[in-house]
């Protein structure tokens, strides 16, 4: 068997090219369509109805591109308006919350986890209720990082402020036990080396969007809906505003194979 239709992703901005990377790693063969919705960005400080309807308009939009399964590459999305959505459409929906928890509750020494994320998804409680349901004994600790998106989104990741808001942001996790830190924000691998520069060695980062993509893959190989192309699959990438940063900063982490970038509107 064999399902040569396309794999789609979503996300507020651009932080979800961070799994991007990992479906075209794990999945080469597979074409891949990416929807950012920079014309809304950011989803972390809006409330749960703006997240829901506009993550609905870009769920429609790759459905209208005929994927066979959509990840959410997105923890807002993910923590605010896929339990919704996953009611109201029958393609398979895949998010990076609970793949994120249990990778962190298995890397775990001291039982002490911490996790940065957007507002909206620290006010979730999405994270710590996702976690106690995988060991209920595990310490939560989440700090708020949102500005973090801004220090993607404007390319500043190696700034001499940004790397100052970055310690500030994270002191607090200094002086509990955590040993295990999930990058609650498909924006956040992006500043992975500079968050691994001030909690060292011993604070093993996890990236959610690695483990979901995992799960993706297991779930279409168990269904037989891999494709069974030989040449690499192509990549087309879609944003709803601020095409030029969006290219930049796509070809800088993606490289340069890619099929096409386009600035697309959806919604009203």
């Amino acid at each position: 068997m064999s399902d040569k239709r396309p794999i789609g992703l979503l996300d507020s901005g651009v932080g979800g090219l961070t799994v991007v990377e990992e479906v075209i790693k794990k999945l080469p063969h597979e074409d891949i369509i990416f929807i950012g919705d920079e014309a809304h960005m950011p989803y972390g400080v809006r409330p749960a109805s703006e997240i829901i309807k506009y993550t609905r308009e870009m769920v429609e939009f790759l459905i209208s591109k005929n994927v066979k399964a959509i990840i959410y590459a997105c923890n807002t999305a993910t923590a605010r308006a896929l339990p919704t959505l996953e009611k109201e459409f029958d393609v398979p929906m895949f998010g990076v919350i609970k793949s994120g928890a249990q990778s962190a509750v298995a890397d775990t020494n001291t039982d002490d986890i911490g996790v940065i994320a957007t507002e909206s998804t620290v006010n979730s409680g999405t994270y710590p209720a996702t976690i106690a349901k995988v060991d209920d004994q595990i310490k939560v600790h989440s700090i708020a990082a949102q500005h973090f998106v801004k220090i993607v989104e404007s390319n500043a990741s190696d700034t001499d402020a940004s790397k100052a808001d970055i310690a500030e942001t994270l002191a607090p996790l200094k002086d509990t036990d955590i040993d295990t830190l999930i990058l609650g924000c498909t924006h956040f691998p992006m500043l992975e080396k500079q968050i691994h520069d001030f909690m060292g060695d011993q604070v093993k980062l996890v990236d959610p969007g690695i483990e979901t993509t995992n799960v993706t893959k297991k779930y279409l190989a168990e269904k037989g809906m891999l494709t069974d192309n030989e040449q690499s699959g192509k990549v087309e990438l879609n944003t709803t505003a601020n095409l030029d940063s969006f290219k930049s900063l796509a070809l800088d982490w993606l490289g340069y194979d890619i099929s096409e970038i386009n600035l697309i509107h959806i919604g009203d």
